[in-house]
């Protein structure tokens, strides 16, 4: 095997940067898919070369996603969990035709995930979290109103900085093992926040699937983070967050 040369490597963290960019993969889903492949199979994409889908059933919701995207992924996780009825549309963000316009218009930004509930339209992950748990289903079920969850998030915010420089520097963060640390000690119950999953488990999963991975890299051993494993198997067995888990998958950068 040839080594990674400097040039490469360079090349992989930057299809790893963000969900912005990616490829479409075809899965099979619970909820109705639809496939929108960048100009693979609906020819160019560009300048409003393809009609947006047409919402047809599903209570009026519609998730667009790229299912290799941490962020998006968490977004679905709440989805599941809460038993809403949507329409999954996966988002192509690799391809010779880009975006479709009809998505651009939506996010300008071109991100995933997006969330279409009726006229309404939910950008950032983190505020498809709240809006899933205030208006879909059981309303406030996955504790989205509780400042905790807000605690969670910004705690959740420092394990993603300090472990991108674990995995693109080739080191180690100096302040990930004290951040891992709080996060063992805040862990309340099963789940995050107790004996109920919530929004933060939601938002956590899909990151320490990616964590747990490379676990001796990030310095995660059974012995010194009891809690975390024990949460994790909860978590990981979770129908909700089974649903999402696919072969492959990008980082979250």
């Amino acid at each position: 095997m040839r080594p990674v040369t400097a040039p490469l490597r360079a090349l992989l963290i930057a299809l790893f940067f963000s969900c912005a960019a990616g490829w479409t993969q075809p899965l099979v889903s619970a909820n109705r898919l639809a496939l929108v492949s960048g100009g693979r199979r609906c020819g160019s994409l560009r300048g409003g070369g393809m009609a947006a889908p047409q919402m047809k059933d599903a209570g009026g919701v519609q998730f667009f996603t790229n299912k290799m995207c941490p962020f998006a992924q968490k977004a679905w996780v709440a989805l599941e969990e809460k038993n809403v009825a949507f329409e999954l549309v996966e988002i192509g963000l690799y391809g010779s035709g880009g975006k479709p316009s009809w998505f651009l218009e939506m996010n300008p930004k071109g991100l995933v995930p997006v969330l279409k509930h009726g006229e309404k339209v939910v950008v950032e992950s983190n505020d498809i979290l709240k809006y899933v748990d205030k208006y879909l289903g059981e309303a406030g079920s996955l504790q989205g109103g509780s400042p905790e969850v807000d605690a969670w998030m910004a705690l959740l915010s420092k394990v993603q900085s300090e472990g991108k420089a674990v995995m693109c520097g080739g080191g180690s963060s100096k302040s990930l093992p004290a951040t891992l640390a709080a996060f063992e000690s805040k862990v309340g119950g099963t789940f995050l926040m107790g004996e109920d999953f919530s929004l933060a488990d939601a938002a956590a999963a899909p990151m320490f699937q990616r964590v747990m991975s490379e676990k001796a890299r990030f310095g995660l051993v059974q012995e010194s983070h009891p809690r975390i494993f024990a949460w994790w198997a909860a978590v990981s067995a979770r129908p909700s967050f089974a649903k999402t888990v696919v072969s492959n998958y990008w980082w979250w950068w």
